[in-house]
């Protein structure tokens, strides 16, 4: 007959078995929240770039504005600031 087979090494096999389920699901929400920070990443260059087109044509309809001046500045603030370029 085959001796039983002691307990902690059940443990231990439930503990393994535990950490792996543990890092395959904090692999997965990280991969999807690398996912979300470049979707707003793109979102945010495609609406600096549209601010800039409409900065670019305010200046040749009204060259001397202060208005057209810096219109996107604040974008570009926050865009540095909150997301980091690639």
């Amino acid at each position: 007959m085959n001796p039983p087979e002691p307990s902690s090494s059940h443990s231990f096999r439930f503990f393994v078995l535990g950490v792996l389920c543990a890092a395959v699901l904090l692999g997965l929400y990280f991969v999807q929240l690398n996912a979300q920070v470049d979707r707003e990443r793109e979102a945010a260059n495609e609406r600096l770039a549209l601010c800039r087109q409409v900065e670019s044509v305010g200046r040749s309809v009204l060259p001397n504005s202060l208005e057209t001046q810096d219109a996107c500045k604040q974008l570009n603030g926050h865009l540095s600031n909150s997301v980091t370029p690639p």
